[in-house]
């Protein structure tokens, strides 16, 4: 039974509720889903955290790590990490990370310093909340090697492609301007948000805009937003835009029930035109680029 498993849960944050995180994993009994937990609901510090996401990451009894949910405490994480890799050389990474929203800083980091992709999707305690269509994306994503393919609305068309970068709006732009920001490359830009003022939401844009570059934006992909509309969200920043770039919104992830995966560090392609927005992206088995 050992071998089979192949999923690690964590929590590099708070641990979440004992209710949720039952709810959470009646979802992956119900499925059929192997896994091993590792919540501590004790809480210990980040540093002990951060020892244990390197244990499980550098593991090969694990491909996945699926984060049971999201929190500030995530990019607490970094700097430890960072010490406990710098004392370590040629170290593997074996696992891929899941999560979204916080869990970003973590999916930003391990691209940056490892060229690693994670999967852009719910936590633990959001699978009973999904809808149907979404969970059975994000299984045959892990499981199926299915390839991505996302629709929205057209903003600004054409077409563009680059390595798919980004996730929660305001954590991206906490890591501008930091060693774990890989500021360099072609991107395609992944943001979303939720129940954010738009005064911050446009300063943490434009954080982002200004430390990539305009020349390294190849697209940008906006999500839900929260209580703020992402149409009128764009046109307070239109002035500050890539041009000539395609531009979607109203993409089905984020804090919403349909949240499907997308794969951040992995290729991706957006073509928008006749009023709507495609993304595409192949899925080669998660492997490092």
């Amino acid at each position: 039974m050992e071998k089979k498993i192949k999923i690690a849960l964590f929590s590099p944050a708070n641990p979440p509720s004992p209710t949720a995180y039952q709810r959470g994993i009646n979802v992956l009994k119900k499925n059929k889903i192997p896994f091993k937990s590792f919540i501590d609901f004790s809480n210990p510090i980040p540093s002990f955290k951060a020892f244990l996401l390197y244990e499980l990451i550098t593991s090969k009894e694990f491909k996945f790590i699926w984060s049971v949910r999201g929190g500030f405490g995530s990019i607490k994480l970094i700097p430890y990490l960072e010490e406990i890799f710098s004392e370590n050389k040629n170290i593997n990474i074996y696992s891929y990370l899941i999560g979204f929203s916080d869990i970003t800083a973590l999916h930003i980091y391990f691209y940056k310093k490892f060229r690693k992709m994670g999967i852009h999707a719910p936590m633990i305690v959001n699978l009973p909340s999904l809808s149907e269509e979404a969970l059975k994306t994000l299984l045959d994503v892990i499981f199926k090697r299915k390839d991505v393919i996302l629709e929205g609305k057209a903003y600004q068309e054409g077409e563009g492609e680059g390595i798919l970068l980004g996730g929660n709006l305001i954590t991206i732009a906490s890591l501008c301007g930091t060693p774990y920001f890989p500021s360099e490359g072609s991107w395609i830009l992944l943001i979303e948000e939720m129940n954010e003022k738009r005064y911050r939401l446009e300063r943490a844009f434009l954080q982002i805009i200004f430390t990539l570059g305009i020349y390294n934006i190849k697209g940008i992909v906006i999500g839900n937003l929260g209580k703020e509309n992402p149409l009128e969200f764009l046109k307070q920043v239109e002035n500050f835009l890539p041009e000539k770039v395609p531009i979607g919104y109203d993409f089905s992830f984020g804090h919403i029930k349909k949240n499907l995966p997308l794969i951040i560090g992995q290729r991706a392609y957006l073509v928008v035109k006749n009023q709507k927005a495609h993304l595409f992206q192949k899925n080669f088995g998660l492997k490092t680029l």
